[in-house]
């Protein structure tokens, strides 16, 4: 089994987990959210901290999102553009756009690391709930470092195409659901 094989294998599996997190933050979401709705209009005393809670979520189910995105490698690029190039260097300027992101996101994850480091030491807390800030936060070091690692294999894939090992639709995926 080769390297493209074992990569797409992973990724089915991963995009099944990915998928199943997304559809449980989507529900505490809702969860939280109806909660918050009934409480407030049918009991009329709203559930402390519901939105709030409901924010993090939010925030969180955006990180996983982004990170899910980035395993398409479709979004990275503009279409009009793409067509300007030949094949060959269409998928050259991919491979150079996903190494450019990987380099990018692998900082990002560095900084973002510090900052929830820094939450971490100093005990930060929402002041509403009590939940700690770099919990929330962890997600974007997460998603920026599962992102990293997919635009750099994407680099790589990307070239293979460029070689005509492999067409874009061995591992470009059109939708998210």
């Amino acid at each position: 089994m080769n390297f493209i094989q074992l990569y797409q294998r992973w990724q089915k599996h991963f995009y099944n987990a990915e998928k199943f997190i997304a559809t449980v933050l989507m529900l505490a979401i809702s969860g939280v959210v109806l909660a918050g709705v009934f409480s407030r209009y049918l009991l009329r005393e709203p559930f402390y901290g519901t939105d709030r809670l409901a924010t993090y979520l939010f925030v969180v189910l955006s990180f996983w999102g982004i990170q899910m995105a980035s395993g398409y490698y479709e979004h990275i690029t503009v279409g009009v553009v793409r067509h300007w190039f030949s094949p060959f260097w269409g998928a050259v300027a991919s491979a150079l756009a996903s190494l450019f992101s990987a380099f990018f996101l692998a900082y990002l994850s560095i900084a973002a690391y510090k900052f929830v480091r820094f939450l971490y030491e100093g005990a930060e807390k929402d002041i509403v709930l009590g939940i700690p800030l770099w919990l929330v936060y962890s997600f974007f070091v997460l998603s920026s470092v599962i992102s990293a690692f997919r635009y750099g294999i994407g680099a790589y894939l990307w070239l293979e195409v460029a070689r005509g090992r492999i067409v874009p639709e061995a591992f470009q995926h059109k939708s998210l659901v």
